[in-house]
């Protein structure tokens, strides 16, 4: 039954799932950041302004790397950002591949990359990212963000 869950990130990282939608022309994005106990430690939603789900899913990258840097983890733990894209984690490691049209949010992107330093991206198994789409489905709904971490 491996890569039917969500799997823990390796010793001294944590594991942010992002997760960004359309619905009826609504967009929302929602995160989860575990440790490798599978802790909860941070959790996003809220409504984005995109027109389609890999723009709503690049504005869930800004406001995960806003909120680990706000967590003071900066330095303690590394990072891997898990998406259902294969494009945007193609995109992030390759700046030559990116749309044009999503320039500037991966010029935000860039500016919190290298405040952290150790961040690599992976793709989310289909079954494994199930919290980051409630949130995500949660946030067409809201009216702001919502953010808490403890």
């Amino acid at each position: 039954m491996a890569g039917r869950f969500w799997c823990p990130p390796r010793k001294g990282w944590v594991k942010f799932n992002l997760c960004g939608i359309v619905y009826e022309d609504e967009a929302g994005c929602g995160g989860v950041l575990r440790d490798l106990d599978g802790v909860a430690r941070a959790v996003f939603s809220g409504p984005v302004v995109a027109k389609d789900s890999i723009a709503a899913e690049v504005g869930a990258i800004i406001i995960a790397l806003d909120m680990f840097l706000a967590m003071g983890w900066n330095g303690k733990s590394s990072l891997i950002i898990e998406l259902g894209s294969k494009e945007i984690c193609c995109w992030i490691e390759n700046s030559g591949l990116r749309p044009w049209v999503l320039l500037s949010c991966f010029k935000e992107i860039d500016i919190r990359l290298a405040r952290i330093g150790n961040v690599c991206s992976a793709i989310a198994d289909k079954n494994g990212n199930d919290s980051a789409f409630a949130l995500a489905v949660a946030g067409i709904r809201r009216h702001g963000m919502y953010n808490a971490w403890w």
